[in-house]
C-alpha cells in the first residue's frame, strides 16, 4: 500500500485467507498493475548478500504478458520516489 493512493488500489484475494492479499495500483495508463512488496530487514540482508528474488506469474493456461520487476530504494514519501512513480505509471490518478 502507498499512503494517499488507497482509493485507487485493487486488492486481490482479500477474502481468501489461504492467500496473502495482493494490493495493486494501475500502471501504464491502466494497461498493467503495480504491486509494492515490503521486505523485512532479514530479506533485505539476504538480497544484499546475493539471494535471488522469484516472482510467480499466474497465466491461467493462456500466454504470459511481459512483466517488469522494479526496484526503488527511495522511501515512498520522497520527491525522488514521486518523480520515479509518475514515470512508471504514466499517472492515471493524482500523484500524492
Amino acid at each position: 500500500m502507498i499512503v494517499g493512493l488507497e482509493q485507487f488500489e485493487t486488492v486481490y484475494a482479500k477474502d481468501q485467507p489461504q492467500y496473502r492479499p495482493l494490493r495493486t495500483l494501475p500502471g501504464r495508463k491502466g494497461n498493467s498493475a503495480i504491486a509494492r512488496f515490503s521486505l523485512t530487514d532479514a530479506q533485505r540482508k539476504a538480497i544484499a548478500e546475493g539471494a535471488d528474488i522469484y516472482l510467480e506469474l499466474l497465466h491461467f493456461r493462456g500466454p504470459l504478458a511481459p512483466s517488469l520487476l522494479m526496484v526503488m530504494s527511495e522511501p515512498p514519501d520522497t520527491d525522488a520516489f514521486r518523480s520515479w512513480w509518475r514515470v512508471q505509471t504514466e499517472g492515471t490518478y493524482p500523484t500524492f
